[in-house]
């Protein structure tokens, strides 16, 4: 009877981890449904989303059911959605209580120590996307990437100071993935040489890029790491090509440096 006793605890708890799955993946399926909607397209139809992700019907219009009544979507008509009011409420929230973000300000408060006009932004890693959470500057070049904008991982100095510092895995499955992109954004042709290009900018501390996102300036990162020493977000400055100096660049990754232990103070 205690053997029996036993097998029905174990199948009652695989039970309850298959169900967890599910809910989790049910989850994951339906706030997969928020990032279709971009400045391009911000407003779909239940039909276009089951078309985009092989959804039935009945399911479309579930998780869009669910999504309008959390706030996350908002209905423009019969079966069109935006997306919906909670999701600015929360961006104030972040805006207020994000440490990097008030962090952010005071540097923003301080004269800058770079000479030039210039752009300072700050980033956070999502995934395999890296996402600016405050910028700040006279830079009077536009830049292509602003707050909430998702920049790629393999280009430019912003992103280069986060993806250096990744686990050696996670550098693995990126390279296994991203072959084309890697070798665009001149990080190697192959895994050997992939990894000795991040190791430089690991041993540097810092990444620069000169004209690979937005051909009119150069950028300059450095890591923004946890107190464990894990890499959290990457603090950069952009300026004009026109005031670029080799030989200013090590005094100015120092003044880099310094704004990161600073932000790094807010992740504890």
């Amino acid at each position: 009877m205690t053997k029996l006793n036993g097998l029905t605890k174990l199948e009652d708890k695989n039970t309850e981890i298959n169900d967890r799955d599910v809910k989790r993946s049910s989850l994951e399926r339906m706030l997969r449904i928020l990032d279709l909607f971009t400045q391009e397209k911000p407003i779909w139809s239940v039909d276009d989303i089951c078309t985009e992700f092989d959804y039935t019907r009945s399911t479309g219009y579930r998780y869009t059911k669910e999504l309008a009544d959390a706030g996350l979507l908002f209905q423009t008509g019969k079966s069109n959605y935006s997306l919906g009011s909670r999701i600015i409420q929360w961006d104030r929230q972040l805006r207020l209580s994000d440490p990097l973000v008030r962090l952010s300000k005071d540097i923003e408060q301080q004269p800058y120590e770079l000479e030039g006009k210039q752009a300072w932004l700050v980033c956070r890693l999502f995934k395999d996307q890296v996402v600016c959470v405050y910028h700040f500057g006279n830079l009077e070049t536009s830049l292509s990437y602003s707050r909430g904008i998702p920049r790629p991982l393999f280009s430019g100095a912003t992103s280069k100071a986060i993806l250096a510092f990744l686990p050696n895995a996670q550098h693995m499955r990126l390279f296994v993935e991203n072959p084309s992109e890697i070798e665009q954004s001149h990080l190697g042709t192959n895994w050997k040489d992939f990894r000795a290009n991040l190791q430089k900018i690991r041993d540097d501390g810092y990444a620069l890029s000169i004209s690979e996102v937005d051909k009119t300036v150069f950028g300059l990162a450095v890591p923004i790491l946890s107190q464990d020493g894990k890499i959290q977000a990457s603090i950069s400055c952009v300026r004009s090509v026109k005031d670029y100096d080799a030989d200013k660049i090590k005094d100015e990754v120092e003044v880099l440096k310094k704004y990161a232990i600073k932000l790094s103070s807010g992740l504890i």
